[in-house]
């Protein structure tokens, strides 16, 4: 299989979707079959490259056109491109289903259309071997995401939501191709692996020297991506966007923007920091920036889940925490922390998708978001309400779910820094299982609100008149067993996972030698063959 096929399989079918569409008026059915197929085509493409991977004795390499590198933009995956590639196929596939009937409104196809669009942008943005490549994958991803944020569009706080995210998003993208600016100035180029050969004073072929100062030009480069993954990754005080997209947006898109599109960002700077420029002598400033931010990130979001009256708000400042987390082991620095931020991001996106599709249930059944509306429903619907108490234990790091584990890792990480930031994962933790026991017991107090009716929201037409008993949805509640059964196996599994796995994907990451000799002994062999 070739490497770069990944992504596009995604693309391409979202790209003949509205044709489908509109040449089969409009069949409902046959528009969800298929997405669901392309959705599985890419996760089985995933599992392949994931083995590839592993079994390689380095990194991935796909040239686009046979262009050598650093002239032509290249893919370049490694253990922990695969890894993220195949947790992300895997997330979007259980989106995809679990939309089927969950999302009813008209305008089904450009709801799909960027969904996939959605997943070509995540998939490319983890496997890409350039820098501006990168910039590339985060327009296609945003472009996608705002406009699935705003889906509902009769609903003010859909479009409010979406307005926001797509103004912030923006900016911070355009931060990052100024930043791509003055790393091309500097160092002629922008393929990942001649930037970390000029910066680690390695020879590559087709190349020009060094211009200027280059520390100089990494400094804006850093800060200029920072500032991009501030806003992209939801971390204080770029956070502000994400409670009113999580709001507005529909159900499934939230779990997906959680899981692995927000993630993007904490590992386009673990890639520079580890593997392209790993040393660079301002790397202390650097962690100071990342324990500071990534701690008023993390007590950020914990407090904000106490006081939120949305569910999906609490959803929100639950992704925020975690994305604290992962920004604060991002200056740690050491293999561990890489190992701990590439376990704790699979866990996270499981576990989060868990937690938005059993809070969907609820919300499909009710049609209501507000906490105080959704009072004593948990009663009628006992499994759901079983696997949202399971997600919520694992998010909060309850043994042996498998969070636990990713946040053992973290926590051991920081504590090769400090003692005071390894406690911050425990005083969060602490605080954000207060907010999920209260949300838990408001499950169960009272009497449901009069009303309910299937869907989102209320607006919804087609089912503005549907009143029915309060009872569980299996083909919903199908979905969450599948991704609880996922949860107890990752957590059962944790320790052969990180010894088999994800530590031989940390150990790669470190290792720039490998990261750059796997492009760089393509290109020779290009330039032999021409």
């Amino acid at each position: 299989m070739e490497v770069g096929i990944v992504p596009v399989i995604p693309l391409s079918f979202a790209f003949f979707l509205p044709f489908i569409d509109f040449a089969t008026g409009k069949n409902r059915k046959v528009v969800i079959a298929y997405v669901l197929t392309s959705q599985t085509v890419a996760l089985l493409a995933g599992i392949e490259l994931f083995r590839m991977a592993y079994s390689s004795n380095g990194p991935l390499v796909y040239a686009f056109g046979n262009w050598i590198a650093p002239i032509g933009i290249v893919f370049e995956v490694d253990r922990l491109s695969a890894t993220l590639v195949l947790t992300a196929t895997f997330g979007f596939l259980m989106a995809g289903i679990y939309s089927v009937r969950f999302i009813r409104e008209h305008g089904l196809e450009f709801f799909y259309t960027f969904l996939l669009g959605l997943e070509a942008g995540t998939l490319g943005a983890f496997m890409t071997g350039d820098a501006f490549n990168l910039f590339v994958m985060l327009e296609v991803l945003g472009a996608s995401a705002y406009a699935i944020v705003g889906f509902y569009r009769n609903r003010s706080e859909s479009i409010e939501g979406a307005f926001k995210y797509g103004i912030s998003g923006a900016v911070a993208t355009s931060l990052y191709f100024l930043a791509l600016g003055f790393l091309y100035a500097s160092f002629g180029t922008v393929n990942m692996a001649d930037l970390s050969a000029k910066f680690h004073g390695i020879s590559f072929p087709v190349t020009v020297k060094v211009f200027g100062d280059p520390t100089l030009a990494l400094g804006i480069f850093f800060a200029l991506t920072i500032a991009m993954v501030l806003v992209k990754s939801a971390i204080f005080p770029g956070h502000y966007w994400l409670p009113d997209a999580y709001q507005g947006a529909p159900i499934p898109v939230g779990a997906v923007l959680s899981g692995f599109v927000e993630v993007v960002g904490i590992y386009a700077l673990m890639r520079f920091l580890y593997t392209i420029f790993q040393g660079v002598s301002f790397s202390y400033w650097l962690s100071l920036v990342f324990f500071t931010l990534g701690t008023a990130t993390a007590f950020l979001g914990s407090l904000m889940m106490l006081v939120q009256k949305d569910v999906k708000r609490i959803i929100a400042y639950s992704t925020i925490l975690h994305m604290g987390y992962l920004f604060m082991t991002l200056g740690v620095g050491t293999e561990l922390a890489v190992l701990a931020i590439n376990f704790h991001i699979v866990n996270h996106a499981i576990a989060k998708m868990l937690l938005f599709f059993t809070v969907g249930a609820f919300i499909y059944t009710t049609g209501k978001t507000k906490i105080d509306e959704l009072a004593g429903v948990g009663k009628s619907m006992p499994v759901t309400t079983f696997l949202f108490g399971l997600a919520t234990l694992n998010l909060v790091g309850v043994p042996p779910l498998s969070v636990f584990f990713s946040k053992m890792l973290i926590f051991d990480a920081l504590m090769q820094k400090s003692v005071w930031l390894a406690s911050v994962v425990i005083i969060t933790s602490a605080i954000a299982a207060w907010a999920y026991f209260k949300l838990f017991i408001n499950l169960w107090r009272g009497k449901p609100s009069e009303g309910h009716g299937h869907g989102d929201h209320e607006e919804r037409e087609e089912h503005a008149n549907d009143v029915h008993e309060i009872k569980e949805d299996w083909t919903l509640t199908s979905v969450n067993i599948v991704l609880a059964l996922l949860v107890i196996l990752l957590g059962i599994l944790a320790p052969v996972l990180i010894d088999s796995y994800f530590h031989q994907a940390a150990v790669q990451v470190m290792d720039y030698h490998a990261y750059i000799g796997a492009v760089k002994k393509l290109a020779e062999a290009v330039l032999a063959g021409a």
